[in-house]
């Protein structure tokens, strides 16, 4: 091959390479102040799916979901909690097998009147939302053998549940 093609070939690759970067750059969407949205764009774990009462919120977060419980594999449902971890700044309810989790029966500490109160648990200081483990498991009021569908609405707390986006996991306990 002669030195002038090669040439080109390289600049021709150099080209597309930097085009290319320009595109991701342009197309990354569009953040807002604090970095943590991107308008108009969910992220490959959305579903679409509703929980009763949340609607869909206009901005998706990037992905505050840092992962499922439980982390210690497969069949270890009845001996753990089921949830989600989050980044700082997010809070979920969750749904378990189309059953909906009060918030009495997650880690949440609630005053008086049944509602939320600013007391930490110690999983919640680590952005964990979980449930049981459940007596009875696998055979009990929420959890099933196989096939078990948790449903967990992320919200920023700024913004509350009415905001959520719904993230799914699928999971057997045996």
């Amino acid at each position: 091959m002669s030195r002038p093609r090669q040439r080109l070939i390289t600049v021709g690759g150099l080209l597309v390479a930097a085009a290319a970067l320009v595109l991701a750059a342009v197309y990354q969407g569009d953040r807002t102040v604090d970095g943590d949205f991107i308008v108009g764009a969910g992220s490959s774990a959305d579903t679409g799916s509703t929980v009763p009462g949340a609607t869909t919120s206009t901005t998706a977060p990037l992905n505050p979901v840092e992962g499922f419980l439980p982390r210690s594999g497969e069949a270890s449902a009845c001996l753990e909690p089921v949830g989600v971890d989050l980044a700082p700044g997010y809070a979920a309810t969750l749904t378990i097998n189309g059953i909906a989790i009060a918030e009495v029966e997650m880690n949440v500490t609630l005053d008086a009147s049944g509602q939320p109160t600013d007391k930490i648990t110690a999983s919640r200081t680590l952005g964990q939302y979980t449930f049981g483990p459940e007596e009875g498991c696998p055979n009990a009021r929420v959890l099933r053998a196989t096939n078990n569908l948790l449903q967990a609405c992320v919200y920023r707390l700024e913004e509350g549940p009415a905001s959520c986006v719904v993230k799914e996991n699928s999971f057997d306990v045996l």
